[in-house]
């Protein structure tokens, strides 16, 4: 019945008012029994009546004859001639209010239609900042109200505004600057006008291109005043304002309000339990998948917030560690199949959860209560092997997240249960002559140079490879974008990258201090591998944290301004790169620049047993340089000359016997890959 009625409305408003005012009149007479009578629930649970229904009722309101009504000041609108449109307006902004929010907006076809009506958003938008007390020529101090048409274009905003793919589409219409402006007049406003604006700017605060925009226009300021007038008693917007501080701050933001930020998280703990219990995973208006996408952004750098939301929190229920682990754990469980389906915020609480448990693994206190669940360790296999994850999901996961097959590998990584892990204790394993064998087939005639990076900071990152690049002939260059296209396995080739380099150039930033996959890479290239690492930090970034403790005593470049006046920054960043490189590259080229300068000689040809160690000591104050490495040989000479000059033991030499100066070269590249190892090896 109800499509069929909303066919033959929607036909009637095609027609002008004054050529069928009969037939008006008749459909607002009907559409209040009608909308009285019929159930909203069958109309979510048939995607295809949702989508008719609300494609249907905005594709109205977007109508010329609707237009009319929408564009008229509210004293024209009262006119009694106008008054014919006004049910209708209000029950086709109804209608599209409540349906919006039953469709998933999984298919580009579905946002396009929206994309298409942006012109009908914008003159929703404007209509509102019309009505807004700053642009009244009469308003009171407190308890203005916007009325009942604006109040719904209101809601239909924030409806639209929850579905998170669509945020960039209202973004183009000026939400942001709007909403922010609209928030800072809340204390002005009637409690039901000024409800949906601090859930507006949640939800805009959703998605990455919200956030930006918003601190664009100070929203963080605004919300704190906001938050400061205490005109809300009710705990959904109270909570509301703290979670969208939140995930407009930085993590150093958040630090400086320890004590308030710990009352957020247990009432963001307690939320995703009653979520995690309610209806479609909702309670008091909020989806599960909200508190647990704060939940991700307070995990990525900051340990101490994890352990007090594991171990501190207070729920009611009480819970411990275990519970809170099982609690998310169920969750993931819930969620699985996300990624068979087309439902975006399903895939996106699979995300969150997935990445909630990343940030668990990093930390080996909770470490083995994970290794213990088998079922959790089977689950997350299965979307590491698992090719099913839906493109759409990269639109619709903020830069906090990683994606759910970089999420469940990390997880495994950190689990030590992953391939590379098995590989690394393999190799560890592997003997002098093995390793030494491996490496001579593997070796280039250039050393490696592997750039480390957050895809955020792509532009400095483009910049510093362009300049490596000038010196090619020195070093090769292992970056992501030219080595990993079309692998199967990403983390696979990368840490072939990373495994391979002489040096690790790490661009660090805010945004690789908060990227999961950053952190990834380098606790693996300076825990694991012990790599050789140069740090390039930019602006003003300042490690901490993880990152800090690893940075240590390690000497660093910073380019605090723009990269092309830099210029002493550049040389630098150049000489440190090539002097790390000088043991290899000392080697490799023709002739020990590292070394102290010596004078020329030539050398009779002699076996290794008949060479007298003060011979060659006493031949060395006239050399001035050695042969090329390649050239080097045990019955040259060259060999037990260089061991001679650096003052190294004959046993020494002698025990490893070395033959050619290629084996010298590449025993020396095992050193540098695990120097204390072999220290401890000879200390015994």
């Amino acid at each position: 019945m109800w499509s069929q009625f909303l066919v033959l409305w929607c036909e009637i408003l095609q027609i002008l008012p004054s050529d069928a005012q009969s037939c008006y009149v008749k459909c607002a007479q009907a559409l209040p029994r009608l909308i009285n009578t019929s159930n909203f629930l069958f109309i979510r649970k048939d995607v295809n009546i949702a989508r008719n229904s609300c494609f249907s009722c905005i594709t109205q309101l977007n109508h010329p004859n609707m237009r009319y009504f929408l564009q008229l000041t509210t004293e024209q609108q009262g006119l009694p001639e106008n008054k014919i449109y006004y049910k209708h307006i209000y029950y086709l902004l109804r209608i599209a209010t409540q349906t919006v929010s039953f469709l998933p907006f999984s298919t580009v076809d579905d946002r396009q239609f929206i994309e298409k009506h942006a012109d009908l958003y914008r003159l929703l938008i404007e209509k509102i900042e019309e009505s807004m007390p700053d642009h009244c020529q009469t308003v009171e101090e407190k308890n203005h109200s916007l009325g009942i048409i604006i109040s719904r274009h209101l809601s239909l905003i924030w409806n639209t505004a929850d579905r998170t793919v669509l945020i960039p589409i209202l973004l183009r219409c000026d939400l942001a600057k709007k909403s922010v402006g609209w928030l800072a007049q809340a204390s002005k406003l009637t409690a039901n006008s000024r409800r949906p604006l601090i859930s507006i700017i949640h939800n805009t605060a959703r998605h990455d291109d919200g956030v930006d925009e918003l601190n664009k226009y100070g929203a963080i300021e605004i919300i704190k005043q906001y938050q400061k007038t205490k005109i809300e008693k009710n705990d959904a917007p109270i909570l509301i304002t703290s979670m969208v501080l939140a995930l407009l701050s930085t993590p150093e933001e958040l630090k400086r309000d320890q004590q308030g930020m710990n009352i957020v998280l247990n009432q963001l703990l307690q939320l995703v339990m009653n979520a995690a219990k309610g209806d479609r995973y909702r309670r008091d208006g909020f989806h599960v998948s909200e508190p647990l996408c704060v939940l991700v952004k307070m995990f990525v750098v900051e340990e101490r917030t994890l352990d007090f939301i594991l171990c501190h929190a207070e729920t009611r229920p009480p819970s411990d560690m275990h519970s809170k682990i099982r609690l998310f754990a169920s969750l993931l469980f819930k969620f699985a199949e996300a990624l068979n389906g087309t439902d975006l915020l399903e895939q996106f609480t699979l995300t969150a959860l997935l990445n909630i448990f990343w940030s668990i693994s990093f930390q080996q206190t909770y470490s083995a209560e994970l290794i213990q669940d088998q079922e959790f360790i089977a689950a997350i296999r299965r979307f590491v092997e698992d090719d099913q994850e839906n493109e759409v999901l990269e639109q619709y996961k903020p830069r906090s997240m990683e994606g759910v097959k970089e999420a469940a590998h990390g997880i495994l990584h950190n689990l030590n249960l992953d391939s590379k892990h098995e590989l690394v204790l393999n190799r560890e394993n592997i003997s002098a002559d093995d390793f030494i064998s491996d490496t001579i087939e593997k070796k280039s005639t250039k050393p490696s140079i592997m750039i480390s990076y957050c895809h955020a900071d792509n532009p400095f990152c483009s910049q510093v490879f362009d300049l490596l690049s000038k010196h090619s002939d020195a070093f090769d260059i292992w970056i992501d974008r030219t080595h990993c296209q079309g692998v199967e396995d990403l983390w696979e080739s990368i840490a072939d990258g990373m495994e391979q380099a002489s040096i690790i150039v790490c661009l660090l930033s805010g945004q690789y201090f908060e990227s999961k996959s950053c952190r990834k890479e380098f606790i693996y290239a300076t825990d694991s591998l012990k790599k050789k690492i140069l740090p390039v930090l930019i602006e003003q970034f300042e490690p901490k944290g993880w990152l800090g403790i690893r940075m240590t005593g390690i000497k660093y470049v910073r380019f605090r301004g723009s990269f092309e006046l830099e210029q002493n920054k550049i040389a630098e960043l150049i000489n440190t790169v090539l002097s790390s490189l000088s043991p290899t590259k000392v080697l490799v080229n023709e002739n020990l620049s590292a070394q102290p300068p010596i004078s020329h000689a030539t050398l009779p040809p002699r076996h290794e047993s008949s060479i007298s160690t003060n011979n060659i000591t006493a031949q060395l104050t006239s050399l001035n340089a050695l042969r090329p490495v390649d050239q080097w040989t045990s019955t040259s000479g060259d060999i037990h000359m260089w061991f001679a000059y650096n003052q190294l033991s004959t046993q020494f030499r002698d025990l490893f016997n070395f033959q050619t100066g290629e084996e010298m070269l590449n025993y020396a590249q095992m050193l540098v890959k695990d120097r204390e190892k072999h220290m401890n090896t000879y200390a015994r």
